[in-house]
């Protein structure tokens, strides 16, 4: 049974304001900044960005819209000292300390990238953050002309999750609208609330999954991600989409779907503010022919144990393996890219209804917004905006040739419809709030 609510709450730091940071790199942190480090990976940097769409309300300049964004970045830092974290020390005596930079704050003149896909978004490639030296993120205005611009968050995955980064975000422009700031309130990790938490680990059982869309196919290494729009939101958009997928990949395989659903482990702490990463992941196995309750008894029964909060004691040795191993063991190389067993089938991470209007100011205001899936396997980023169904789809290529990026665009689009009859395939969900990345 999980624990009492005040048995766990009684042993982390109670909530106050947090003006710095000095704490062990977590496991799951260790994880995202190993990926990319092996000389011999195909896996590149796990980022995390955020890209807001909008006008400039008044006729800025470029010197006066970078001052008053500048400025607004100071602020948001000085209260959420994620922003300014470095990585000091190796392997298990890796730790955080806020003594980096600010972020580092870019302009992109004339960008022609629309922020939809992955073609033409060289943008945020270059320049790299760094987790040592630092800044560990960045904002950027990518002007596109006429008053119309991106106003980009970007950050390395080991610092903070979607949550945090959508936090961030809305502390930008209440700094922007002269509001005071939230901040973070939590002097403890994610490793810190599992261990407190006390769930104790399910016993780690053989699985088969099959992937998305068939057996990988050609050798092109590399990952592709779009955004495609559906609508209208429907109730219990969750468990519909994955019940989709789920038969969408049994065209190809009568093998069982592992669904991956990062969960937030804010909800835990009644209050709690924080940017860094508090997500663990749950697993839905779904069986040729199931249903959407099959989804939804699955996900709640794990919930109401608390099955997120199960911390291995793995976790720990964890962090004494070089980064560079890590990711070798773990990671994508021309020796196993098109042989490696999948460990899920899709990773589906809910992020709700997105609401605009926390992105408008005095001198920008947001109309759209856009979100990173991470590469390496079939990733969906799912949310909603007014009443339209966004969902963010990254496949590798290996997995998306032969037309199989088409067939499963078609495909959502027959359960999910289209957005206002749009056409394109490039262009949320109000599940239950356990269920966000």
């Amino acid at each position: 049974m999980p624990s009492d609510s005040a048995d766990y709450l009684g042993k982390l730091p109670g909530l106050a304001p947090q003006t710095s940071v000095d704490r062990p790199v977590t496991a799951s942190e260790y994880y995202h900044a190993s990926v990319g480090t092996s000389r011999y990976t195909l896996e590149s940097s796990r980022y995390v960005f955020f890209v807001l769409h909008g006008s400039c309300v008044d006729a800025l300049d470029e010197q006066e819209l970078t001052q008053k964004l500048t400025q607004a970045i100071a602020q948001v830092s000085a209260c959420n000292p994620v922003l300014r974290m470095r990585w000091h020390g190796n392997l298990g005596h890796s730790r955080w300390l806020s003594d980096g930079p600010l972020p580092r704050f870019r302009v992109v003149s004339e960008c022609q990238w629309d922020g939809q896909s992955s073609a033409g978004a060289d943008i945020l490639d270059a320049p790299g953050l760094s987790l040592r030296d630092g800044p560990c993120a960045e904002f950027i205005w990518a002007s596109q002309g006429q008053g119309r611009g991106l106003l980009i968050l970007r950050s390395h995955h080991a610092v903070m999750d979607g949550l945090g980064g959508m936090h961030l975000l809305s502390e930008l422009f209440r700094a922007l609208r002269g509001e005071p700031l939230l901040g973070s309130n939590a002097a403890f990790s994610d490793a810190d609330l599992m261990r407190a938490m006390a769930i104790t680990s399910t016993k780690h059982e053989p699985y088969d999954t099959c992937t998305l869309t068939g057996a990988p196919a050609g050798d092109d290494v590399g990952d592709d991600w779009w955004r495609v729009r559906f609508g209208p939101v429907q109730p219990r958009l969750l468990s519909k989409v994955a019940l989709a997928l789920t038969e969408f990949a049994h065209q190809f395989s009568d093998a069982p779907v592992r669904i991956a659903i990062p969960v937030d482990l804010r909800k835990h702490v009644p209050g709690m503010l924080a940017s860094a990463n508090f997500a663990n992941m749950l697993f839905v196995r779904l069986n040729k022919g199931a249903q959407a309750t099959d989804f939804d008894g699955q996900l709640r029964e794990q919930l109401a144990a608390r099955r997120e909060g199960a911390y291995p004691a793995i976790y720990d040795w964890l962090r004494w393996l070089p980064l560079r191993w890590f990711d070798y063991l773990l990671g994508r190389r021309l020796a196993n890219f098109t042989t490696r067993k999948p460990v899920e089938t899709v990773l589906i991470s809910n992020m709700g209804k997105v609401d605009l209007t926390a992105f408008q100011s005095s001198i920008f205001k947001a109309d759209d917004y856009t979100v990173s899936p991470m590469p390496g396997n079939a990733f969906v980023v799912l949310y909603s905006i007014g009443d339209e169904i966004s969902m963010m789809i990254s496949l590798p290529r290996i997995l998306s040739s032969n037309g199989r990026k088409q067939a499963l665009v078609a495909w959502l689009k027959q359960r999910f419809g289209e957005a206002n009859g749009d056409e394109s395939s490039s262009g949320g969900c109000n599940e239950s709030n356990a269920c966000k990345s």
